[in-house]
């Protein structure tokens, strides 16, 4: 109801704007012969206005005489300036800018060949050097030598000159008949003026003294169609890292993992670091960015430092995300914009199989035999001739038995099953996807009222054939805005977006499997059994024949924001947000029969069920903050501000489980005939806060923030619920000090930066882990079970918390460096940050197992994460129709756990002190064992000197490991490879082989336009990163069971012998000394020749998951406004697109560098579309 009350009394507020009258200020000055700058502040202070002029203005020592009553601006400033050298520009309500008046000299006669000559000049009296003069609607020009003079024959004496150059401000100047013409350019501060978005608030980029990284949307997407801002974002700001987890590349890539600067805490766990999410806030209001149109969006900024982040408290421990919506501007006509694009999805990097003939070759070096053993005993010579018979001369393989349609071929003389089917197994399971995207934005403004309303349209069938991965989103989306009066603007934001979603669910768990055969054939099995039709477990018939989960999620939104101005340099605001997150899951799992290659004739699930699944979420926010601005002696400016912030959330999930339904094809809870399960949740939380910043500016030169945040959250106990914490943060304008005047033509900015600051982190923190709980749980147990099979209620033992557990500290330093050149063409930055992270909840000391419980969770871990960051830009051209841009970034970041209060010993299974977030532990690889390194193949015992595997048996072909620690713990150590104790204080042979953490991540950026042709790239990668590959895409077969394994193209590299026979001497010398993996022969369909050692972590089969991936390409043309103005229209556009058109990676195919794993697959999209403006 609170949200009702406060929508109907803004809109009643917005109502009043278009009645009200501001009120304008009126001027009343009554001085005689005072100095001009004492007069000046009083004709600011009542005009509420600021003056804008050069200390070199001449008259300023002027005395003037100066009698108003109720004037306006322009009455007053004529009767001030009344005879002095002194002109004024009203730029705004807000600016008046003073320049020196120029007499305009006499016109003369031309020179006969109409010849006009100059020199340019910048503001400090150097000369510019290479600034193009041209006659205007000509090809006539010409460029300033080193001394800055030019020449130009004119074809007109009163010709219009324009003065351009990147880095200033260009100069439109009538010849006049004149000869010569001297002037003057101003630098072009575009670049420096620009507003940035902070925490609550904005400033100009010039005087961000934090780590601050801010991008527009339009500049990001171009012309990509992209449907998930977090997809949009990846690789293009410099320590905001965007990874794809297993579900990330399905349709609407929702569940992206964002993270800053790689935050990391190992907060609640022994074993593991995980990254933290940082708070992402939509127009200041917490959000979910997957629900967020990528088209709806102005600029994103990215707060990393803890100086930037830090006056928002608990929820920005990982850093800030701050989104700004598109707002239309002041005395804007009203325009109406269609962005809509068609497109087609394929899967890429999808596995590669053997064919059947390599197969059944390796099968034959595995288990030295010629029949198939992990079916029906195949004769491989006859499934070899079979298969040929099927590609050349089907009619004569028919007349030898039955061959059924899907390439199941039965021959008359054992009955056995042949299957001779060859198609990718993969590329059956996929088709063609297509993805749409409409937007509509309406907007306009007057000089008190602005509006924006849009509506997208998004749906997306992804690769999987069948239609049962599809994702679509439909969002509304408006804001107004009103000046009521002149001190009183009233702002309304409406939100709301509908995602639905479908997701196949395998209940064979074969879907993504790797027991997947390619020869395996799609439709049922060509026999009943006992007269029921199965289907044979191939993905494509997981695909047709499994069920689909459907979730719908309603995301409404309200936003208020009002903003009193009471008086000059004050501004109070207060904003109240509401919102909800409604979802509903529903799945019914159905029941389907399949049989595989051995025939085992299996039910998938066992027992059929329903799931209902509603969670229900909704928080409110209200921020009420001040900010005043105000100057002492011009130069020294001020902005302080404090404000207050509550925010509660409340949480709510019911689940509903019924097993055997009645009517299979009519799930319903109701038609079960089995156990019906329900459970429910119910969390709530709160935040409440205070929290203050201070800026100083001396002159745009020296800049220091002051900022703090009295946090309190109620997931901590009473006495621990509220902290502190402050930071700071220095910077240098050195390019506006005066003795770097000289340097100004080409150096448009050089900010040294500094911050220091900590934040506190509840982000792994229960809702009420300061109580002792006893949960209940229902369970099936067999020797509890009664006559009708009903589940048990258990209920679990309280375990140990502490009531004094408090926030996590983090605290960073940071050290940067801004600078921009040739008037910010080429900008760029640097950072270098350092992170510490103390106070993690871990546990706290070991004890006695007797107690039957662990530790509770303390306030005593420690970690230090240390990184840099670097980026560059360059904006070019190349005559005058072709501009271009270019952007870099690049970061690296590591983490080291400092402190710890268990796991002395330093097992390599938990986290241990001095460990490095990451660490793959491994052994050297030395080779193959060879036969000469045993003392006979009857005993097969190693010679003295040659190392041993603890637990194995090795042969000719198995890997061999160096001996890096022989007898130094124990005299059992000697003549073995082992991993001693499994600590990093005793590891054996075991070493740091590598690192999993992503290093050096960058993005890259190109953009090129020539007369409304415009072509963009966007580049996306890791520098490095090691990926221990112990699976079936690096090695042969499978450890276990590997008769019933595909083989996977790559994998066929492996230690071969010189000859078959196994009672040869050449069965145990090498055919190939350069094989890579090792050897499979000797092996069972059980089990793998010494897969133990031969599988352990090596060296040698690490792998580097470095990649470059190409983001997006598009190409997109303009029509000229010439064209498309005769038929009524603002803009035309229409481009075509293409995501994700290759990678260069090094891993097997199917493993992709991002998941690091063959789940769902990424897939490419190519997209033509068309924006309109009317």
């Amino acid at each position: 109801m609170r949200y009702k009350l406060i929508l109907l009394a803004s809109m009643m507020m917005l109502m009043m704007a278009g009645f009200a009258t501001p009120s304008m200020g009126q001027i009343t000055v009554s001085v005689k012969d005072k100095p001009l700058t004492e007069v000046m502040p009083l004709v600011e202070k009542q005009g509420g206005f600021r003056f804008f002029y050069s200390n070199t203005l001449p008259d300023l020592d002027s005395k003037v005489t100066l009698s108003v009553e109720n004037a306006g601006i322009p009455q007053t400033l004529d009767k001030m300036f009344a005879g002095l050298r002194i002109a004024y520009e009203i730029r705004n309500e807000k600016l008046v800018v003073l320049t020196a008046r120029e007499g305009q000299p006499p016109a003369r006669e031309g020179n006969g060949d109409n010849t006009v000559s100059g020199t340019v000049l910048d503001k400090s009296g150097q000369p510019v050097i290479g600034l193009t003069i041209r006659e205007n609607g000509t090809t006539n020009g010409t460029v300033t030598d080193e001394n800055g003079r030019w020449s130009l024959k004119v074809s007109k004496t009163d010709s219009e000159l324009i003065f351009e150059s990147l880095g200033y401000k260009t100069l439109r100047i009538k010849a006049a008949g004149r000869q010569t013409v001297n002037v003057t350019v101003e630098e072009d501060t575009t670049l420096l003026d620009e507003i940035v978005v902070v925490g609550y608030g904005v400033q100009k980029k010039v005087n961000i003294s934090g780590s601050v990284s801010s991008v527009k949307m339009d500049d990001i997407l171009q012309d990509r169609p992209v449907s998930n801002v977090a997809a949009a974002l990846q690789g293009a700001i410099p320590g905001l890292y965007v990874t794809t987890g297993s579900s990330g590349n399905l349709p609407g890539q929702t569940g992206k993992r964002l993270q800053i600067r790689g935050t990391s805490s190992f907060s609640g766990s022994s074993n593991s670091v995980s990254g933290i999410s940082p708070l992402v806030l939509i127009d200041n209001v917490p959000g979910d960015i997957d629900a967020l149109n990528p088209d709806d969006i102005e600029s994103v900024t990215v707060l990393k430092d803890a100086s930037s982040s830090a006056i928002y408290g608990a929820r920005a421990a990982a850093g800030v995300i701050l989104i700004t919506t598109k707002s239309p501007k002041k005395a804007e006509r009203i325009s109406i914009s269609y962005n809509g694009s068609i497109g087609l999805t394929n899967a890429v990097n999808t596995p590669d199989m053997v064919d059947i003939a390599t197969y059944i070759g390796v099968y034959r070096d595995a288990f030295n035999t010629n029949t198939y053993g992990a079916a029906q005993d195949q004769n491989f010579d006859k499934w070899l001739e079979y298969l040929n018979l099927y590609k050349t001369n089907k009619s004569a393989l028919s007349s030898q038995g039955t061959l059924y349609d899907n390439g199941i071929f039965v021959p008359d003389s054992d009955e056995l099953r042949y299957y001779l089917t060859e198609e990718d197994l993969y590329k059956r399971m996929m088709e063609t996807g297509i993805v749409e995207n409409n937007n509509v934005s309406v907007s306009g403004a007057t000089d008190r009222i602005r509006f924006r309303m849009s509506g997208n349209n998004f749906r997306e069938n992804g690769p999987l054939a069948g239609r049962k991965d599809t994702y679509s989103r439909t969002s509304v989306n408006g804001m107004i805005q009103a000046d009521i009066t002149s001190w009183f603007t009233q702002e309304l934001n409406f939100y709301f977006t509908q995602q639905h979603r479908k997701m196949l669910i395998d209940e064979t768990g074969s879907l993504y499997g790797v027991r997947n055969l390619n020869f395996m054939p799609d439709g049922p099995d060509p026999v009943k059994k006992d007269g029921k039709e199965y289907f044979i477990r191939t993905p494509r018939n997981v695909i047709d024949y499994a069920n689909a989960a459907k979730t719908t999620i309603d995301q409404p939104r309200i936003f208020s924001k009002s903003t009193i101005r009471p008086f000059k340099g004050m501004e109070v605001v207060f904003e109240y947000t509401y919102q909800k997150n409604l979802t509903n899951y529903n799945y019914d799992s159905g029941k389907v029969m399949f049989t595989d290659i051995q025939l085992n004739y299996t039910t998938a699930p066992t027992h059929d069920y329903s799931i209902a699944r509603h969670y229900n979420d909704y928080r409110s926010a209200i921020n009420a903050y001040a900010t005043y601005r105000f100057d002492i002696a011009r130069k020294h400016h001020f902005s302080v501000m404090g404000g207050f912030n509550q925010e509660y959330y409340n949480y709510e999930w019911y689940n509903t489980n019924a097993e055997d339904q009645a009517f299979l094809n009519i799930p319903s809870m109701s038609n079960a005939q089995g156990q019906v399960k329900t459970a429910d949740s119910y969390l709530n939380y709160a935040l409440r806060s205070a929290f203050g910043r201070i800026n100083y500016n001396y002159d745009e030169r020296y800049l220091i923030e002051f900022s703090g945040r009295y946090d309190g959250s109620s997931k901590f106990p009473k006495d621990t619920r509220f902290g502190f914490f402050p930071s700071f943060s220095v910077a240098w304008n050195a390019t506006n000090e005066a003795f770097m005047s000289g340097t100004r033509r080409w150096l448009t900015e050089l900010k040294p930066r500094f911050s220091y600051g900590s934040i506190g982190n509840q982000t792994s923190v229960g809702y009420y882990d300061y109580y002792s709980t006893m949960g209940l749980s229902t369970k099936s147990y067999v020797w509890l079970k009664g006559a009708d099979e009903s589940y048990v209620t258990s209920i679990g033992m309280p375990g140990i918390v502490s009531g004094s557990f408090t926030w996590e500290t983090i605290t960073t330093t940071n050290a940067g460096l801004d600078f921009g050149l040739f008037g910010g063409s080429l900008a760029g930055s640097f950072d270098w940050f350092r992170r510490d992270t103390k106070d993690i909840l871990s546990q706290s000391v070991a004890l006695p197992a007797v107690l039957g419980d662990s530790a509770p969770m303390q306030n005593v871990g420690k970690m230090r994460t240390t990184g840099w960051e670097f980026q560059l830009s360059y904006k070019g051209s190349i005559g005058r129709e072709i501009l271009y841009n270019v952007g870099f970034n690049i970061s690296d970041y590591k983490s080291k756990v400092m402190s710890l209060n268990f796991n002395e010993e330093k097992s390599l299974g938990y986290l241990y002190e001095g460990m490095m977030a990451g660490e793959i532990w491994g052994y050297r690889w030395d080779g193959f064992y060879t036969v000469d390194d045993f003392k006979d193949t009857a005993t097969w015992q190693l010679k003295d000197g040659v190392t041993g595997i603890t637990g194995s048996s090795p042969r000719p072909g198995d890997f061999k490991y160096k001996n890096l620690r022989d007898n130094e713990y124990s005299d059992e150590d000697t003549g073995m490879i082992n991993s001693g104790k499994g600590t990093a204080n005793n590891p054996g042979d075991m070493t740091v082989i590598g690192n999993s953490t992503p290093r050096f991540q960058y993005g890259f950026n190109f953009n090129i336009s020539y007369k409304g042709f415009d072509l963009g790239i966007m580049i996306q990668g890791i520098g490095k990163r090691d990926y221990a590959a112990i699976n079936p895409y690096t090695y042969t077969l499978s450890a276990s069971d590997s008769g019933w394994f595909p083989v996977f193209a790559g994998t066929t590299d492996y230690w071969k012998p010189l000859s078959t026979d196994s009672g040869s001497p050449d069965y145990y010398k090498a055919a190939d000394s350069g094989a890579k993996l090792p050897r499979i022969y000797g092996s069972t369909i059980k089990g793998l020749s010494n897969a133990s050692s031969n599988r352990l972590v090596n060296d040698h089969m690490l792998q580097s998951a470095a990649y470059l991936r190409v983001k997006n390409l598009s190409l997109s043309y303009s029509f000229p406004k010439s064209l498309i103005g005769k038929a009524g229209l603002g803009g035309l556009k229409v481009y075509v697109s293409c995501e994700n058109p290759f990678t260069v990676s090094s891993l097997p195919k199917g493993i992709d560098p991002e998941t690091l794993g063959w789940s769902y697959p990424l897939y490419r999209t190519v997209s033509f579309g068309m924006n309109i403006k009317l």
